[in-house]
């Protein structure tokens, strides 16, 4: 069955592969583009997914249990898992939203929601197939830790930084709250998360914690429907440098800015 799903899934990543060239490639990136965006998710979320089938990450998925009765009589085991669920909970759906500019988007909580489950359920097998992969090299379990770390702390932001934050997700930072999400939501979320998979071994309740974030983020950031027009407000801004990084909505005063209300010392733009 699982063969078969991963057919399914490269024949996907090469339709929408050719959807987004005849569609989308003649077009100039000058504003954010909902559909564009969608489609450019869909080849990552597509890739992420067939590393998990070949890594044997989604097998384990399907044949391994949430728990076992073990865990359930460990102390350690039922608080670990609490507080990695909490901490999730509090980091994206709390702090991560909280500093999030949403400028005019709409609220369309489905159809964010449905979007974070996607990213989601692709980031954490991502995660999860490297962690695996790692676990190959005959390295102790702090070594698999150490490689897994290593090679998601370089590759998350940059590809982030570089391509998700201009080309998929619609403009949800300033360069403070990129600074605040990093220390406070993603590099603990790394750093615990392979803690607590690791020591356990908890494949789904693993991948399970990056859905609630990225259904999180989603729901904050207002991640738009593809139906939705093009933004009129063209916000995405990138270095000058020989590979652009984003630097996120650069306000002229954030203390006033109407998109910046989580600033410190924000007067409201109608005290200016």
């Amino acid at each position: 069955m699982l063969d078969w799903f991963a057919a399914l899934l490269a024949i996907t990543f090469i339709a929408l592969a050719i959807i987004f060239d005849v569609r989308f490639r003649p077009v100039p990136w000058d504003t954010y583009r909902p559909k564009a965006a969608w489609l450019r998710a869909g080849l990552y979320f597509c890739c992420c997914w067939l590393l998990s089938y070949l890594s044997g990450g989604m097998q384990l998925l399907l044949d391994a249990p949430w728990y076992t009765e073990a865990q359930l009589d460990d102390r350690n085991w039922v608080l670990s898992t609490i507080g990695l669920y909490a901490f999730i909970l509090i980091a994206y759906a709390g702090v991560w939203s909280y500093f999030t500019p949403v400028f005019e988007r709409r609220k369309n909580t489905l159809v964010s929601a449905l979007f974070g489950f996607l990213w989601g359920s692709s980031s954490g097998q991502l995660f999860l197939a490297v962690w695996l992969i790692a676990g190959r090299l005959g390295l102790p379990d702090w070594g698999t830790w150490l490689v897994t770390f290593t090679v998601l702390a370089a590759w998350q932001p940059n590809w982030h930084n570089i391509y998700w934050d201009h080309y998929i997700a619609p403009e949800h930072d300033t360069p403070m709250t990129q600074k605040i999400k990093a220390l406070g939501c993603h590099i603990p979320n790394l750093a615990i998360g392979l803690t607590y998979l690791t020591v356990y071994e908890n494949h789904l309740i693993f991948v399970s914690t990056q859905v609630i974030a990225c259904v999180s983020a989603g729901i904050g950031m207002r991640f738009p429907a593809p139906w939705v027009a093009p933004s009129a407000l063209n916000l995405a801004r990138r270095t000058h440098a020989r590979i652009p990084r984003c630097t996120g909505y650069i306000p002229a005063d954030p203390r006033s800015d109407p998109y910046t209300p989580f600033y410190p010392g924000w007067r409201g733009p109608t005290s200016q």
